[in-house]
């Protein structure tokens, strides 16, 4: 990846959050409520603009799920998003403007990553094929049980699209091993899109060059930083939800040797408290 330079610079926002056992994402731990922050990426790039991965929650995901069967997510994983974690509004205050988002990188195609897509009527799309199909392929229950609402998808989704699989294939050097595989997005190495499998189809993770720092990504494919740190695995009933447990399990593993390989690399998941409560001591 590009080395250096104080051109790009990551932002972490917290956008809104939801709250469940702790026990269902830490085996063997207390059954008390945890809460779970929608963490969003903000990444400024000197030639690309201003992207961002995945939009965490939004008032839509209210209207969504107002009514039955889609109510059943809002009951199963409570929301709360206060006018203040909105994305747009915290953007407005660091003098982004919704139009200046150039890009949005969808990791997957869960109602907590994309609920404010319609918010940026003029960003381009990144996101796997895979996803992207098992999203509009299903509809009514069979969305609601891969995690899906169709209504978040905005008319024209299609028309701004594109798919990681048509970019550059790389290989990774072995200072990211396990993982050997990535797609240069934008052919420069700062943003290197990494297959991460099992939670959802499609799911994919972002390699960030941050100046002199190495930012990844990696969505849901863990949920807590004691995942990949000492090795604790969900509870089993979250089979449920998994598209792919074996997988999940495989790439969880995967960032455990990752970790332990090298530290240098500055792992984030999208709902670790931890993670996110150590970002903002640091920022």
């Amino acid at each position: 990846m590009c080395n250096g330079s104080q051109n790009r610079e990551l932002s972490l926002l917290q956008v809104g959050h939801c709250v469940h056992p702790e026990a269902m994402v830490m085996r063997g731990h207390s059954w008390n409520k945890m809460k779970f922050p929608a963490i969003v990426a903000l990444i400024k790039h000197p030639a690309q603009g201003y992207i961002l991965f995945d939009t965490g929650y939004a008032k839509r995901f209210f209207d969504e799920t107002r009514n039955f069967p889609n109510k059943l997510y809002r009951w199963l994983t409570p929301v709360s998003l206060c006018d203040k974690e909105q994305l747009i509004p915290q953007l407005n205050h660091m003098g982004i403007a919704a139009e200046d988002i150039k890009t949005i990188f969808i990791s997957h195609f869960h109602a907590d990553h994309i609920s404010g897509l319609m918010d940026f009527p003029s960003s381009k799309y990144i996101c796997s094929k895979e996803g992207y199909l098992s999203f509009v392929q299903r509809k009514g229950l069979r969305a609601l049980i891969k995690g899906y609402l169709p209504g978040l998808m905005p008319d024209d989704f299609i028309s701004r699209l594109r798919f990681i699989e048509d970019e550059a294939s790389i290989k990774l050097k072995d200072a990211f091993s396990p993982f050997n595989l990535a797609y240069d997005i934008f052919n420069d190495g700062s943003c290197l899109a990494v297959p991460l499998p099992g939670h959802a189809s499609g799911h994919v993770g972002l390699m960030v060059q941050d100046g002199d720092k190495l930012r990844f990504l990696v969505g849901d494919a863990c949920w807590t930083e004691e995942a990949y740190t000492q090795g604790l695995r969900p509870n089993g009933l979250t089979r449920i939800i998994m598209n792919d447990m074996g997988q999940y399990y495989d790439t969880l593993d995967k960032l455990s040797r990752l970790y332990g390989n090298n530290r240098e690399i500055y792992i984030i998941p999208s709902h670790c408290a931890k993670t996110w409560e150590s970002w903002k001591s640091e920022s």
